[in-house]
């Protein structure tokens, strides 16, 4: 799935055309840019120094310092995440000149696409909300919460705050995902397996055989 999820972000580089933005990235700018959006826009504003390298990075070393004093797996996947998430999509951004969009007082920028911020907060929610869970951390509903929340916050930022197209944070989470299901795809068996072999009716989208894609554990 990693492989799938990384070539979706090839792919929708290549079908894009970087000099015309698509139809649904001029009409979701229109409502992003709507005078009733103000307000989410605010709201919103405080998520953009998380969404750089040295915030989630950080945040990785300290959960992943947290995890190893607990005698718990999954600080290397955590960190892992949060480090490729940043040189990966620097990486790729190298092989698209995309322009962002253009607002006044603000320079012309050819690195739209993917959304680094979408890509790096995507890699790290996802890969926290695995491990987490898996060591028996943190209940379903709060990995999830973590896992879809946290991208999906991210990426309405970057679009409201008109530094994004929308595609560009569709590609962001693409490799993001793409990036969390390699960190991952070799973490170990812990004891939150015995807490679903307990109760069978624990639902997760992921299965054991792939991250992220269970769905359910019969008892």
């Amino acid at each position: 799935m990693a492989l799938g999820a990384a070539a979706g972000v090839a792919w929708l580089g290549h079908n894009l055309d970087f000099d015309r933005p698509t139809r649904i990235d001029r009409r979701l700018r229109r409502v992003a840019r709507a005078e009733s959006m103000n307000g989410v826009r605010v709201l919103l504003s405080p998520l953009f120094p998380l969404g750089l390298p040295g915030s989630y990075i950080t945040v990785a070393h300290a959960t992943s310092y947290w995890l190893r004093r607990r005698r718990k797996h999954g600080g290397p996947a955590i960190v892992s995440a949060a480090w490729l998430g940043w040189l990966v999509h620097r990486a790729v951004k190298l092989g698209y000149r995309r322009e962002r969009p253009l607002r006044p007082g603000t320079r012309r920028r050819t690195d739209s696409y993917p959304s680094g911020h979408t890509a790096g907060t995507t890699a790290l929610a996802l890969t926290l909300s695995y491990v987490l869970f898996r060591e028996g951390v943190i209940s379903k509903r709060r990995a999830q919460a973590i896992a879809i929340g946290a991208p999906v916050l991210m990426g309405a930022h970057r679009v409201i705050a008109d530094d994004h197209w929308a595609t560009d944070v569709f590609g962001g989470w693409m490799l993001g995902g793409a990036i969390a299901l390699a960190c991952t795809a070799g973490h170990p068996e812990s004891r939150s397996d015995e807490r679903i072999a307990v109760h069978p009716r624990l639902f997760l989208p992921w299965r054991e055989s792939d991250p992220f894609t269970r769905f359910a554990r019969s008892g």
